[in-house]
């Protein structure tokens, strides 16, 4: 009997080998699973930050601004007046003089009487693309209309210096202020022809007196800005970046 007890038990021995080898291999996978779950996760959280656009810094920002302001100074007649050479000593002869006297005119236009370079033509400008403002997106990072404001402002700012300009005269019309007199003598000069002025002056006096009148007008016009209303310079503000915002990239136009 014990014999035949053995051999049984010999006999279901595999049985119970097979039958156990599937539930082990069953808790391998379900263990194999948690762990890719647990990687792609990770992966998952890894990627994230990749996918995402990095905002600009400030610094950038700050720096874009002040290349697009030093553009705009870059090349006017204001840049060359602050150096000294430009008041050295010259040639006293009447063609010499004549010769400045043009090269000021032609760098004074009526169309920037600031002396600024100008990027474009007044009637390119008026003829920009308005496309209401950039379309929003979901990436993230910085706004898309952040980006067209520090594009387009920097590109566009001689001509918004201009009409701030202009309008600072309109307004001088109402109070008869200083900054429409120096510009009225700017003007005067340019324009008046050269038997106008006495023979008894020099004959670098006309080119001197348009050099310091430009300067004056420089001058009067940050006053009229800073002694400008709060109300007046917010509105100047919000318009210069509306149009900019509105208006589609001038570099790609």
């Amino acid at each position: 009997d014990e014999e035949e007890e053995a051999e049984a038990e010999q006999a279901q021995a595999p049985g119970r080998q097979q039958r156990a080898a599937p539930s082990g291999g069953a808790s391998a996978k379900k263990k194999g699973k948690g762990k890719k779950k647990r990687g792609g996760g990770a992966a998952g959280a890894e990627s994230a930050p990749d996918d995402a656009a990095p905002a600009a810094p400030r610094g950038q920002t700050v720096a874009a601004w002040a290349m697009g302001a030093e553009r705009v100074i870059e090349g006017s007649l204001l840049q060359d007046l602050l150096r000294r050479d430009a008041w050295g000593e010259s040639p006293p002869d009447a063609e010499s003089a004549d010769a400045l006297c043009l090269e000021l005119a032609e760098r004074l236009p009526w169309t920037s009487p600031l002396g600024l370079v100008l990027p474009m033509e007044w009637k390119a400008f008026v003829s920009l693309e308005i496309d209401g403002g950039p379309k929003r997106t979901s990436k993230r990072g910085t706004a898309p209309w952040a980006l067209r404001l520090r594009r387009t402002v920097p590109q566009l700012l001689g001509h918004y210096v201009t009409l701030v300009f202009f309008l600072t005269l309109l307004h001088g019309l109402s109070n008869f202020g200083l900054v429409l007199f120096v510009a009225a003598a700017q003007a005067g000069l340019l324009l008046a022809p050269p038997e106008s002025l006495p023979k008894s002056l020099p004959a670098m006096a006309r080119p001197r007196l348009i050099q310091v009148a430009h300067l004056l007008l420089w001058l009067t016009f940050v006053r009229s800005l800073w002694l400008m209303h709060l109300f007046v310079k917010l509105l100047l503000v919000g318009a210069v970046l509306a149009h900019a915002y509105v208006v589609a990239d001038a570099t790609e136009q």
